[in-house]
């Protein structure tokens, strides 16, 4: 027992100040933005995306605000490759992304989101929508496969 204690402290020596804390939930953001403000963490949330919206946000809190997610061009090769299987325009998709969550102002398109993501990796793409659809259709997908649906992808 004292060498897997032995073991386990010295991986925790190697991590990283700085490094990327995991949120329980998306939904812990929003429901704790002081906690999380300015921290990188990692979450797994739904992206709707199109001409001048980039909506992060899961089912179960969007009584709670919803964040503008931005993706730089800069992201490492993998994060590139999954979101080569992001449809182009508009859609919906639910990923994993690691990245820095800011509360603290008005953020995206005319500053409409309290919240906001700032992605530094992004991962494990699954779509659930391609293109603009009609609301009641978006609607059942996402209450299907969203985070926060019946059975999210």
């Amino acid at each position: 027992m004292r060498l897997l204690t032995g073991i386990a402290i010295a991986i925790l020596m190697l991590i990283p100040i700085g490094s990327s804390e995991p949120a329980q939930t998306f939904c812990d953001l929003l429901k704790n933005p002081e906690k999380y403000n300015g921290k990188e963490v990692t979450v797994r949330a739904t992206w709707r995306y199109g001409f001048e919206w980039s909506q992060f946000y899961c089912l179960d809190c969007l009584d709670e605000g919803k964040a503008w997610l931005e993706v730089p061009s800069d992201l490492d090769d993998a994060s590139m490759k999954a979101l080569r299987r992001i449809p182009k325009g508009a859609g919906i998709v639910n990923i994993t992304a690691q990245g820095v969550f800011m509360s603290d102002g008005h953020f995206g398109h005319l500053n409409g989101y309290p919240y906001k993501f700032v992605a530094r990796k992004v991962s494990h793409v699954a779509v659930i929508l391609s293109g603009m659809k009609k609301a009641a259709e978006e609607k059942e997908a996402e209450k299907q496969w969203a985070c926060g649906g019946a059975t999210p992808k």
